[in-house]
């Protein structure tokens, strides 16, 4: 195969990784950041251009041969990202109208692409075919549909992230644009997830997920360990400065949401980032509010029902 095929496809681009590349271990030539275990146990240090990486994760077949178009167009958009952030981001300048375009594009396809929205729509391909096969063989039907799918199944994940391109890129340039910048001498994390989705009235249960379209809801993804990108509905907006409490909150939270791995620039970690609840009074003033009222319901739904489970 010509060397110059994409084989090897990041889920988490490198040039977004380079931004976390800790400047003593790194040259400008060879970039090396921090990975570290979601549990923070087991770290090791590496080279950007071998981590959150995996062999034809995008790559498609055209009657047999391999077609490389969708790593081509993402890549093209990654060269685009680069150049605003170089250029305007980081030196934190009002973004053009095209230049919003192409951040709203990018984050749109970092939402898609990790390995984790992979294995989550497999998983529910994998459902699917094993009812739509349980059907095929109570009825003595053909393996038509349960095969489809299978095919549908091995590409659902590498089109889809050019599919839904301009569908979600165009609800983001609806959101407000805020990027909050890490007081100096602090750091945001990052990890092998990094583009989020957090709705704070849905904490509190487990059935219903955040939705772009959801008023409250929050797109985060950290940028560099000195930005974070922030989309909402609300009126937050322009270059925001972020002090202590709020930096490490938001690295506890991009840890947690991590899937497998989290990435910073420096071998260092802090305790606050394992922790399951934001070290803030109102906040554990407001777990324990809603665990008595979870106490007071269940007792009231064992009260209401009580001669039934007798019967």
């Amino acid at each position: 195969m010509p060397k110059n095929k994409p084989t090897k496809q990041h889920y988490v681009p490198q040039c977004y990784l380079r931004e976390w590349a800790d400047p003593t271990v790194s040259s400008n030539q060879e970039p090396f950041v921090w990975i570290f275990d979601k549990d923070g146990r087991n770290k090791r240090k590496d080279k950007v251009k071998n981590v959150l990486a995996s062999n034809d994760l995008y790559t498609i077949k055209i009657k047999g041969e391999k077609n490389y178009s969708i790593e081509e167009t993402l890549a093209n958009l990654e060269g685009k990202y680069a150049k605003i952030f170089e250029k305007k981001i980081k030196r934190k300048i009002p973004l053009t109208e095209k230049e919003h375009i192409i951040l709203c594009a990018f984050v749109s396809v970092m939402l898609q692409r990790t390995l984790r929205h992979r294995d989550n729509l497999e998983r529910f391909y994998d459902e699917l075919i094993e009812r739509t096969q349980e059907m095929e063989v109570a009825h003595q039907l053909s393996s038509t549909k349960s095969d489809e799918l299978k095919r549908y199944k091995e590409n659902t994940h590498k089109l889809g992230v050019v599919q839904l391109l301009p569908d979600i890129t165009e609800l983001l340039l609806k959101m407000s644009v805020a990027f909050l910048c890490a007081e100096k001498g602090l750091k945001f994390i990052t990890s092998d997830d990094p583009c989020n989705l957090f709705n704070p009235d849905l904490q509190w249960q487990r059935f219903y997920g955040p939705g772009l379209a959801q008023k409250n809801v929050q797109v985060t993804l950290p940028l560099s360990p000195n930005i974070l990108l922030c989309l909402s509905w609300s009126n937050l907006r322009g270059y925001i400065l972020w002090d202590k409490t709020w930096v490490e909150n938001t690295n506890r939270m991009i840890r947690s949401y991590s899937y497998k791995y989290f990435i910073s620039n420096s071998s260092k970690t802090k305790r606050v980032w394992s922790s399951r609840y934001p070290l803030d009074f109102f906040f554990i003033l407001k777990i324990l509010k809603h665990k008595v009222e979870m106490i007071f319901y269940r007792l009231k739904m064992w009260y209401r029902f009580r001669h039934v489970r007798k019967r």
